[in-house]
C-alpha cells in the first residue's frame, strides 16, 4: 500500500495502477488538522479526496504523537472520523515503541493500545485494525497478537518496526514477526508497517507477512535516492539507470540532475514504485513456483544484515516446520551447510534419527550406485534383498535410508552431495556409537549367493508411508502379499494393491502417496481421527460426492495435519466420506472461516474406483 499524502501527492494514485496498486494508505490526523482537506472528505469521502476508487487505509497520527508529542484528537474521536470519512481500513491511536524502550514501558503500551482497541471496535463497519506492539521484546509481541486476536480484530499491522527498518536490524525484525504471526489469528491479514524497501519484503513475505505499506518511494527521491532490488544508491554516484527502470530509455543521469527538483522527485519516485512492485512481483511469482524460500536464501547474500536475519530464520526453523507444506513442486537447492537447516530437511533429519535408533548393522551405498536409473537391475537392490541390515546413501550433510531416494527432499536435490572426508566423518560418528558399519562392496560378495530375506519395493513403500503417516504406518498399511508396480518406462514405483484393490498411487514429482478411497479406509483404521477432518451432515452430503470440503463446515481436525498430505474426511458418526490433501497445516485449520481446507480427490461415491482410475 503506497501511502498517499493528502497534502502534496507526487504521483497520483490512478497512475499507481499501471504497477498494479490495488490499495493505499493515507492519514488520517493530516486530513483532519486541515480544514480544507477535512471540509473535502467529510462531503465527499477520501477516497476522492485522493483521487483512489480501490481500497483505502487510514492512519491515525500515531506516529505523529509519538515525534511531536500528543495529538489534539482522542482514541474514539480519530477512529470515528475515519469512519465518516469512508476509510474501508481504519487504525486507532495506538502506542508506538521504540526499540530502547524497556520491558515495563512497552508492555504498558501493549496493554494501552489493545483498551484503545476494545474501547474502539464496536463503532461501525469499518474494518478496524489492532497493532501489534511490543518493540523488541518476543514475549511482549506474542503477548500483543494473542490479545489482538482474541479481541477480534480482523487486521493485524505490526508497529514500531521504522526504527528497526531504518537501521537495518532484520534479525530483530525476524523475532518480531515470527513471534507476531505464529500467536496471531491466520486468517487475518499481518502488515507490516512502514516496509518499503525491496531488500527485505521477500523475506517478511516468508514469514508471514501479507501487506506493506511505505513512503519510501517518496522519502528516498526527495534525496534523489534510487531504491534497487539489493539496495538503494544515491543519483550522483551512478553513470546509467538500469535498463528495467522506466526512467532508462527517458533521461541520462545529467538530465536528471538538470529537472526541476519537483518533477525530478516524481520522475525518481516513479523509479522507486516500480522497483518496488517489480519485487512484489517476483515474490508472488515466487509463491506460485513453490521456492520462495531458496529465492530468500539467494538474495540473503546481498547484504551482511540480511544474511545475519537469515541466520536467525535458520534458528526458527523448528518452529517454522510444523506450517511447512509436506513438499515443493520446485527442486530443493541446496547452496551450502546453511541449506541443511531448512525445515524440509529439519523434517527429514529428525524422522531418520527416530527410526535408526535400533539400526546396530548398517550398510553405506556409494554415491555411484544411488544414481542407477533400472532399481531391479541395480547392485543395491541385489544385495538389500538379501540382508537384514540398514542400508544408507550419502546426502548433504548426513545419511538417509534407501528407500526414500526418491522421496521429496531427497531425489529433488540439486546440488551437493557427501564428499568423501564428509561420508568418513559420517560412518566415524557412527562407529563410535557402536554401530557395526560397512561399505556395500564389503559386504556384496558374502550375501549374493544368500537366501532373500526381504523386498526392497515392500520395504520402500512401507518407509514412505512411516514418514508421511507416522512410524508403524507402513507395515500395518502395506501388509505381507501387498502388491507394488513399478512404470515400464522409469522404473519407479506407481501403485501399491492388496486384496485386489489398489491403496495408492505414488506422485512422480516428490514420491508421496496419493490415497484411493480404500487406501484412505485402512489409514482411517490404523490412525483414527489422525490425519482426519469431521464435518457437518450437511458438507458430508457433498463430499461424498467428492466435493471439496471449507474450512466453515468443519467441526474437528487433527491439529498436526502437514500441509499437502493426504486427510479423511469424517462425518458426524466418524464415518469416512472421503480422502484427499489438505491445504493448510493442521494448527491453522482453526483460523479460517472460508475458502477450501481439504481438496477432494476420492469420495465414497464419487464415480470410477481407484482400481478403475488407474
Amino acid at each position: 500500500m503506497p501511502v498517499i499524502n493528502p497534502n502534496m501527492i507526487t504521483i497520483s494514485p490512478d497512475r499507481m495502477k499501471k504497477l498494479g496498486v490495488s490499495a493505499v494508505i493515507t492519514n488520517a490526523y493530516i486530513i483532519r488538522r486541515n480544514s480544507d482537506l477535512r471540509k473535502k472528505a467529510l462531503e465527499d469521502g477520501v477516497h476522492r479526496l485522493i483521487g483512489f476508487d480501490g481500497p483505502v487505509m487510514t492512519d491515525s497520527g500515531t506516529f505523529q504523537s509519538h515525534v511531536y508529542g500528543d495529538v489534539e484528537y482522542t482514541n474514539s474521536e480519530i477512529v470515528e472520523f475515519q469512519r465518516s470519512i469512508g476509510s474501508d481500513i481504519g487504525t486507532i491511536l495506538d502506542i508506538f515503541s521504540e526499540p530502547t524502550d524497556s520491558h515495563t514501558v512497552a508492555k504498558e503500551a501493549v496493554e494501552e493500545t489493545h483498551r484503545r482497541f476494545l474501547e474502539a471496535k464496536n463503532q461501525g463497519e469499518m474494518i478496524l485494525s489492532g497493532p501489534i506492539q511490543g518493540s523488541v521484546y518476543p514475549d511482549l509481541r506474542r503477548y500483543s497478537a494473542s490479545l489482538m486476536s482474541e479481541a477480534g480484530s480482523q487486521y493485524l499491522p505490526i508497529g514500531g518496526v521504522v526504527p528497526l527498518l531504518e537501521s537495518y536490524r532484520y534479525s530483530d525484525l525476524v523475532d518480531i514477526i515470527i513471534n507476531s504471526r505464529l500467536n496471531a489469528d491466520f486468517s487475518a491479514p499481518l502488515h507490516l508497517f512502514g516496509a518499503g524497501h525491496p531488500m527485505f519484503l521477500g523475506m517478511s513475505v516468508l514469514l508471514g507477512i501479507d501487506i506493506f505499506d511505505s513512503a519510501s518511494y517518496v522519502k528516498y527521491a526527495r534525496d534523489s535516492r534510487l531504491i534497487y532490488p539489493d539496495g538503494t544508491r544515491d543519483l550522483s554516484k551512478i553513470d546509467e539507470f538500469p535498463l528495467w527502470s522506466p526512467i532508462h530509455d527517458r533521461y541520462t543521469v545529467r538530465e536528471m540532475f538538470s529537472l526541476d527538483p519537483e518533477k525530478r522527485t516524481e520522475e525518481i519516485a516513479w523509479h522507486n514504485l516500480f522497483a518496488i512492485f517489480m519485487e512484489i512481483s517476483e515474490i508472488r511469482e515466487r509463491i506460485m513456483e513453490q521456492n520462495l524460500w531458496q529465492y530468500v536464501e539467494g538474495k540473503a547474500r546481498a547484504h551482511p544484515s540480511l544474511f545475519k536475519a537469515y541466520l536467525r530464520i535458520l534458528d526458527h526453523s523448528r518452529d517454522i516446520a510444523q506450517y511447512q507444506e509436506i513438499s515443493k513442486k520446485s527442486p530443493f537447492f541446496y547452496f551450502d551447510g546453511y541449506s541443511s537447516m531448512h525445515p524440509s530437511i529439519q523434517r527429514l533429519r529428525s524422522f531418520i534419527t527416530d527410526i535408526s535408533k535400533n539400526a546396530n548393522k548398517i550398510v553405506i551405498v556409494e554415491n555411484d550406485l544411488t544414481r542407477i536409473q533400472m532399481p531391479d537391475q541395480s547392485v543395491v537392490r541385489e544385495i538389500y534383498n538379501r540382508s537384514d541390515q540398514t542400508f544408507l546413501f550419502p546426502w548433504n550433510s548426513f545419511l538417509v535410508p534407501v528407500e526414500l531416494k526418491d522421496t521429496y527432499p531427497v531425489q529433488q536435490i540439486v546440488g551437493h552431495f557427501l564428499g568423501q572426508e564428509e561420508m568418513k566423518a559420517s560412518i566415524d560418528a557412527l562407529k563410535e556409537e557402536g554401530r557395526e558399519v560397512k561399505i556395500l562392496s564389503e559386504v556384496a560378495d558374502e550375501l549374493r549367493n544368500a537366501p532373500e530375506k526381504r523386498d526392497l519395493d515392500l520395504q520402500e513403500v512401507r518407509m514412505i508411508a512411516d514418514y508421511q503417516f507416522g512410524e508403524g504406518t507402513g507395515m500395518k498399511m502395506f501388509p505381507d502379499g501387498s502388491v507394488v508396480r513399478r512404470s515400464r518406462s522409469t522404473s519407479r514405483i506407481r501403485s501399491v494393491s492388496y486384496g485386489g484393490e489398489i491403496l495408492a498411487t505414488l506422485r512422480p514429482h516428490d514420491g508421496f502417496f496419493t490415497l484411493s478411497f480404500s487406501g484412505g479406509l485402512r489409514l482411517r483404521e490404523i490412525c483414527g481421527k489422525k490425519h482426519s477432518v469431521s464435518v457437518s451432515r450437511d458438507s458430508a452430503d457433498y463430499n461424498v460426492k467428492g466435493y471439496n470440503v471449507f474450512f466453515k463446515f468443519i467441526t474437528d481436525f487433527d491439529h498436526e495435519i502437514i500441509a499437502g498430505n493426504e486427510t479423511t474426511v469424517l462425518d458426524p458418526d466418524g464415518e469416512m466420506v472421503a480422502v484427499g490433501k489438505a491445504t493448510v497445516s493442521g494448527r491453522e485449520i482453526g483460523y479460517y472461516k472460508s475458502g477450501v481446507a481439504v481438496k477432494v480427490t476420492h469420495g465414497r461415491e464419487s464415480g470410477e474406483s481407484a482400481e478403475n482410475e488407474s
